[in-house]
C-alpha cells in the first residue's frame, strides 16, 4: 500500500518536471501568461472542483448529515457551470485588458482606488486560510488511513514540500499538468469503490437504506438548500484559484469549451454517494465522518489498490494547495505588498506560498471540523465580493466608495448572522449578505 502511495507521488512530480521551462515573469508564475489552452484550463479548473473536500466531505457530510447535503453540494457546482460559462468570458477579457492576474488586479483597474484593491485583498486572504487548512485535514486523514498516524506532524511537512515542489518547478502549469494523473485515480478509484461496494452490499447489511437516507422534510431545510445553492454556485465562479485559472487560460473560447464538458464529472457524486450509503449500513464504521470514503476503500480494495486510493486523494488536495498558493501569493506580492518589481513578485510570492502551507497545516492540526464546514465559511466571506465583481465584468461604472461601502456592510451583516445564531428559517446566512452588498453597491 505505501509503495503504490509513494510511487504515484514521485510520478506526480516528475509530471510537474515536464511542465516544461521555469516561468520567465510574474504574470507567467502566477497564471501561465495567460496561455493555457482548453485541455490544461480543464483540468486545472477541474482539479478546483474536485478537491479533497468533495472526495471526503461529500461522501462525510453525507455520512454525518443524510442525504439533505446531496441535493445543495451537488446543486451548486451544477449550476456554477452555466454561470462559468457567461461569466468567465468576460472576466477573461477584463483581465487581459489590464493585464489582471488576481481579482483584486480587476477592482484596481476598473475603479482606481488602491485603498479598495488593499482591501478586496486582505478579504479573500482571510477566506482562503480555511480553505487551505480543510486540504491539511483531509490530508491527515489519508495519513491516518496508511496507518501512519503519529507520524501526521511530518506528512503534512511532506505535503507541503510536494506543493512548493509543483509550484517552483513551473508556476501555475505544473498543478495543471499533475491534475491529469489525479483525475485519472480519483475517476478510477471512485469507480472501482462504488463498484466493489455495490458486489459486497448483500453481505449483512446493518441497515435498510431508506431509513438512513431519508431526507429530512422541512421549511428550514429547503430554504438552506436552495439559499445555498444560489450563493454558493455564484461565489464558486470568483474563488481566487478559479479566477487565476481564468486569467490563466488562452481565450474565451477555451473557457467555453472546457464549461460545456464540465458537467460530465457530475457523475462521479452519484458513485460517492454510493460509496457513503454503504458505510452507513455496513460495519465496521468509520471512526469519523470523513473518514468515511478511505475506509470503504480499505474493506473492500486490495492493499495495492487502497494505496492508489490514498495517492488520489492526497493527489486532489495537493493540486488544490498549489492553486490556492498561487493565488494567494500573487494576491500579497502584487495587491496588499506595493512597488514590487516582477522578480521581487515571484520571490516573495514562493515564500508566501510557503508561510501559507505552514499556517494551513498549523490551523488544521488544532482545528478538526468537518469539510463542509469550512467550505460553507469560505463562501460566506466570499458573498459580499459578487455584487461588484458581476459589475466589473460587465463593465458597469461604480464609485468605489459605494463598492467598498457594500463590501463592508455584506460581510458585516454575514458575520452577524453566522456567528450571532441569528434566526433565519434555515437561510443560509450568505445569502442575505450577498443581497445587502448588491442593495448598497448599485443604490443610487
Amino acid at each position: 500500500m505505501i509503495l503504490s502511495f509513494a510511487v504515484t507521488i514521485v510520478l506526480s512530480v516528475l509530471l510537474a518536471l515536464s511542465a516544461g521551462r521555469r516561468t520567465t515573469n510574474a504574470r507567467d508564475f502566477f497564471a501561465a501568461a495567460g496561455r493555457l489552452g482548453t485541455p490544461l484550463y480543464f483540468l486545472l479548473a477541474v482539479g478546483e472542483t474536485y478537491s479533497i473536500g468533495s472526495l471526503l466531505g461529500f461522501p462525510g457530510g453525507i455520512y454525518a448529515r443524510g442525504s439533505t447535503l446531496a441535493l445543495w453540494f451537488v446543486g451548486y457546482i451544477l449550476l456554477a457551470f452555466p454561470i462559468g460559462f457567461v461569466l468567465y468570458p468576460r472576466l477573461w477579457r477584463a483581465g487581459a485588458a489590464s493585464g489582471a492576474a488576481t481579482l483584486p488586479d480587476l477592482f484596481r483597474a476598473h475603479t482606481g482606488s488602491i485603498a479598495l484593491e488593499r482591501g478586496v485583498g486582505v478579504l479573500l486572504l482571510a477566506v482562503l486560510l480555511p480553505l487551505g487548512a480543510s486540504q491539511f485535514i483531509g490530508l491527515q486523514n489519508v495519513v491516518r488511513a496508511l496507518g501512519c498516524q503519529h507520524e501526521a506532524p511530518g506528512a503534512s511537512l511532506l505535503a507541503a514540500i510536494v506543493a512548493l515542489a509543483y509550484v517552483g518547478l513551473a508556476g501555475l502549469r505544473a498543478p495543471a499538468r499533475v491534475a491529469a494523473l489525479k483525475d485519472a485515480l480519483v475517476l478510477g478509484a471512485i469507480a472501482a469503490i462504488a463498484i466493489a461496494a455495490l458486489l459486497h452490499w448483500p453481505r449483512n447489511p446493518t441497515a435498510p437504506v431508506a431509513s438512513v437516507l431519508r431526507p429530512t422534510a422541512s421549511l428550514s431545510n429547503d430554504m438552506f438548500i436552495v439559499s445555498t445553492i444560489l450563493t454558493q454556485s455564484i461565489g464558486f465562479c470568483l474563488s481566487p484559484p478559479t479566477v487565476a485559472a481564468v486569467f490563466a487560460a488562452r481565450s474565451p473560447d477555451a473557457l467555453r469549451r472546457a464549461q460545456i464538458f464540465m458537467p460530465l464529472y457530475m457523475a462521479l457524486f452519484p458513485l460517492l454517494l454510493i460509496v457513503a450509503t454503504f458505510a452507513l449500513t455496513h460495519q465496521p464504521r468509520p471512526h469519523g465522518a470523513d473518514e468515511a470514503f478511505l475506509s470503504v476503500a480499505a474493506q473492500l480494495l486490495p492493499d495495492w489498490g487502497t494505496g492508489l486510493v490514498l495517492a488520489g486523494t492526497a493527489l486532489s488536495a495537493l493540486v488544490v494547495l498549489a492553486g490556492i498558493g498561487l493565488a494567494l501569493a500573487a494576491i500579497v506580492t502584487r495587491n496588499i505588498v506595493p512597488h514590487l518589481g516582477d522578480n521581487a513578485q515571484r520571490r516573495w510570492g514562493f515564500t508566501v506560498i510557503a508561510a501559507y502551507f505552514a499556517l494551513s497545516a498549523l490551523g488544521a492540526a488544532h482545528f478538526q471540523t468537518l469539510l463542509t464546514q469550512l467550505n460553507t465559511l469560505f463562501y460566506l466571506g466570499i458573498a459580499p465580493i459578487i455584487p461588484a465583481t458581476l459589475a466589473i465584468a460587465w463593465d458597469r461604472s461604480l464609485a468605489p466608495r459605494r463598492i467598498g461601502t457594500g463590501i463592508a456592510a455584506g460581510l458585516i451583516l454575514g458575520l452577524t448572522l453566522r456567528f450571532g445564531d441569528v434566526p433565519l428559517a434555515g437561510m443560509n446566512p450568505a445569502l442575505p449578505a450577498l443581497l445587502l452588498s448588491g442593495l448598497v453597491t448599485f443604490s443610487k
